[in-house]
Order: structure tokens, then C-alpha cells, then sequence
């Protein structure tokens, strides 16, 4: 098995996501899909739980998470979010309400090569592909009616060093 798709409806499920180590061998998922519409009432234990999860999926390139777009999620719930975003994942689909989210994606997931934001906001696909026209080099931002979709050039440097000049030095022999 190499896709996975957990669709959670109300309550969390009882069997730790833990207990499909047994049936499946976790670590040749390549694709995953979270859906559900209730993440807003889950606790710290169950962003640990999908954390490790999504960590033993060693494998894992494609990740989906999608959301009821009318929550509006507290910091500390996009944290939770963001914060279990494996790093090694290249193609991402995930929600936004603002820029500081993609800030945190983008730090986060440094091996991106393409990525899909939807949102409620429509001003805000506008801010999306200005943030990576400043932000990054050749990459290309295609926006739609509540997605912007997103393959990565490369990130432009953002350097705080002071240019100095430098000045060629003449060595001789003395031979």
C-alpha cells in the first residue's frame, strides 16, 4: 500500500493512528490525505499522534490536508497543524487564512517543489503570488477562485551582510 486516506468524521477515532503499524507497513506510504472538519476540538496527544505517524511514513512526498474552510483556527491550532508537517514532503496541499502561515510552510517544508494553498479570503491569492514573486526566483503561481497553486523556483537569499568591497592584491616572486 502506498496511498492513504484518513477521513475523519466528529470524533477522533479510538484506535491510536499507532495501531496501523500492525496491518500496514507505514513507511511505504508515499501519498496521504487528512480530511476532516473537526480538528478545532482535538488535543495536544492528537497532533503527537499524527505526528509520529506521519514521521514513520518515511516515504511520504505527497500530503493533503484539507479542512471545513468556514473554522477560523486559533494560532495555536495552525501551529499544531504546521508544526507536524514532515519536512521531507515535496507536493503539498494544505489551508491558509494568511501569509505568516506560508512563512511558517515554507520554513518548515524545505524540500517543496510544489505546493497548493486554498482559502476563503480572495484578496488573499493576490498577497499569495506577490509573497513568492518577492520571495522567491523562478517560480510560477497559477491562481483560481480559492486555491493558488505553487511550483517552486528557488528562495531568495536574505541576506543581512554588509558588502564590502574588495581589493586585488599583486603577489610576486621573489625568485
Amino acid at each position: 500500500m502506498t496511498e492513504i486516506d484518513f477521513d475523519f468524521q466528529q470524533n477522533w477515532p479510538l484506535l491510536s493512528l499507532q495501531s496501523f503499524f500492525i496491518l500496514i507497513d507505514i513507511s511505504r506510504i508515499v501519498h496521504m490525505r487528512i480530511h476532516n472538519d473537526y480538528f478545532i476540538e482535538y488535543n495536544e496527544n492528537t497532533w503527537m499522534d499524527i505526528g509520529i505517524f506521519m514521521e514513520q511514513a518515511h516515504n511520504l512526498s505527497l500530503l493533503i490536508i484539507q479542512l471545513k474552510f468556514n473554522l477560523h483556527f486559533s494560532d495555536r491550532i495552525t501551529k499544531n497543524i504546521y508544526s507536524i508537517l514532515p519536512r521531507r514532503v515535496k507536493h503539498l496541499e494544505i489551508p491558509i487564512s494568511n501569509l505568516e502561515q506560508i512563512k511558517m510552510i515554507f520554513k518548515r517544508c524545505e524540500n517543496l517543489s510544489t505546493i497548493e494553498f486554498y482559502y476563503e479570503d480572495i484578496k488573499l491569492g493576490k498577497q499569495v503570488t506577490s509573497w513568492f514573486s518577492h520571495n522567491t526566483t523562478n517560480t510560477t503561481c497559477k491562481e483560481s477562485y480559492g486555491r493558488v497553486s505553487v511550483w517552486f523556483g528557488k528562495k531568495k537569499s536574505q541576506s543581512n551582510q554588509v558588502n564590502i568591497h574588495h581589493k586585488r592584491i599583486k603577489l610576486t616572486s621573489n625568485n
